[in-house]
């Protein structure tokens, strides 16, 4: 119970300074839909920028990196550098049911998640994912969790990544979008792209590759990309492994929940996938 309490105070303390003090001392704040690499991207600009990047704990007030699942309201769009972040929804609902019913290195240390998210889905084998899938996508995309659960809610992948493209659409000079995709296909140009145009920053390269070097997947996993531990946060590291998971029956559900987002992400030219 302490814990949780602790927890929910670190989440109500960061929600406060982003929608005050990080609007003022030039903070960066990374936005995604959990499970899209939100994580990865702020271990890649704090190390490069130097700056803190607090995670599981209580914020620095000093310039920091955030990274938040929290939707474009209240002040949250007026920090001077957000970096939206985005992933194929197709790909975060696969991640999304590994990190909320399957056990892992990470959510083991705060098991109440997927011991809620298995009490809600009582499946006979959580490790028959495919089977599973479609319940699942119902379940991500249709059930709201209570307060005491998620203190913000951020909604599903189709609310969420449409909120925040309209809010990228505005032409906005503060908000930059980065596809996990091409920060997976080409770390080091995609950073360096961002770091030239977004945080006027000239790329020193070989530092670049260093700090890229030092936080890929085969560093961090010890294994190569698409080798899978199903027991590990870093669980796969590939794009386009929901192509294992879904059927005919799952792509039409997809497109039912989310319309035509993801051609507006440019993930596909059509719905004739």
């Amino acid at each position: 119970m302490l814990k949780t309490l602790k927890s929910k105070i670190n989440q109500a303390t960061r929600l406060l300074l982003v929608n005050s003090l990080t609007t003022k001392n030039d903070s960066i704040l990374i936005v995604e839909y959990p499970k899209s690499g939100g994580t990865w991207l702020g271990q890649l600009i704090s190390n490069y920028l130097e700056i803190p990047f607090p995670r599981n704990k209580m914020p620095s007030l000093k310039r920091s990196v955030f990274h938040s699942h929290y939707l474009p309201q209240n002040n949250i769009t007026k920090n001077k550098k957000i970096v939206y972040l985005v992933r194929d929804g197709r790909d975060v609902l696969i991640s999304l049911y590994y990190h909320q019913l399957v056990w892992s290195n990470k959510n083991k240390l705060n098991p109440k998640d997927v011991i809620y998210h298995r009490k809600q889905l009582k499946f006979d084998d959580y490790d028959d994912v495919k089977s599973n899938i479609s319940t699942f996508m119902q379940y991500s995309y249709k059930e709201t969790p209570s307060k005491l659960q998620q203190f913000t809610y951020m909604g599903n992948w189709y609310t969420y990544n449409k909120a925040w493209l309209e809010e990228f659409n505005r032409d906005q000079n503060n908000i930059y979008l980065v596809k996990y995709e091409d920060l997976l296909e080409d770390t080091k140009g995609t950073m360096a792209k961002m770091l030239e145009t977004f945080f006027n920053v000239k790329t020193d390269y070989d530092r670049l590759e260093q700090v890229v070097d030092k936080f890929s997947f085969e560093n961090q996993t010890k294994r190569k990309k698409g080798e899978e531990n199903k027991n590990s946060f870093l669980r796969k590291g590939i794009v386009g492994d929901w192509k294992n998971y879904f059927g005919t029956k799952e792509n039409e559900e997809f497109k039912s929940f989310t319309k035509d987002l993801l051609i507006k992400l440019n993930y596909e030219k059509d719905s004739n996938w």
